[in-house]
């Protein structure tokens, strides 16, 4: 008897103790899930969270892009050239005739971004002429009579008259802006988008000297009219006829 009680009794613990350890397998298993599933949450807030950062980074990064590229587009804006395209060239020699006879030739001898040396013969008679020439204003700034060599290159050297003879200009000029954008033909050719301009003087007594010019582009003045009023009145003309290049 006492050996079955014995045998009863030890069956009784081994089902209790095998009872405890499935128990603690369980919560050991179940632990682990969490765990995992933990592991797996945090690692896809964290992703989540990088790409959201990278997405506002690529947003913010766009403005910076769009910025440059209109500072470039504005850097390659191009500038108005004005009057630079009636500038005629260094090297040119223009002769300008009456209609019989060559009056007055004309040579570039020097340019730069503001000004233009002109060497003028008359006869035998030279002159020098230096042209303040922008894309907004063409004036006479600096001019020197019966010269030995006009040809000498003075642009670094001259000192500009303080009371410059504007020709051409966007706001006010010493002579008056009569047309622009006319058809023109001389004895050398025709031209278009010719200039215009008119001065009146009182240089002979009782009298008005009426001088108007013609200012083509890429020549300059390609023609000169001058017509004094008055009982002994008279005109004449020199019109461009020859151009060597």
């Amino acid at each position: 008897m006492q050996k079955s009680y014995l045998v009863i009794v030890l069956t009784c613990l081994l089902l209790v103790i095998s009872a405890c350890s499935k128990t603690e397998e369980k919560e050991i298993v179940t632990n682990n899930e969490m765990n995992s599933e933990t592991q797996e949450s945090t690692s896809e807030d964290t992703g989540s969270a990088d790409t959201n950062e990278d997405e506002e980074t690529t947003v913010e990064e766009k403005p910076e892009e769009d910025s440059s590229t209109d500072e470039t587009d504005e850097s390659e804006t191009p500038s108005d050239p004005g009057f630079k395209v009636y500038q005629p060239s260094v090297g040119w020699e223009k002769k300008f005739t009456d209609g019989e006879d060559i009056v007055v030739t004309e040579k570039v001898i020097a340019a730069n971004d503001e000004y233009v040396q002109l060497a003028m013969m008359v006869g035998g008679n030279q002159s020098i002429q230096i042209y303040k020439w922008t894309p907004t204003q063409v004036a006479l700034v600096y001019e020197e009579v019966s010269v030995d060599d006009a040809s000498v290159n003075l642009l670094d050297s001259f000192t500009p008259n303080e009371n410059p003879e504007v020709l051409l200009s966007e706001t006010s000029a010493q002579w008056e802006l009569v047309e622009s954008g006319v058809k023109l033909d001389v004895v050398y050719g025709s031209f278009e988008d010719v200039y215009v301009i008119k001065k009146v003087t009182d240089e002979v007594e009782d009298a008005d000297t009426i001088y108007t010019r013609y200012y083509a582009p890429g020549y300059g003045l390609v023609k000169e009219t001058y017509e004094v009023t008055g009982e002994y009145g008279y005109s004449g003309k020199s019109e461009l006829e020859v151009v060597k290049k």
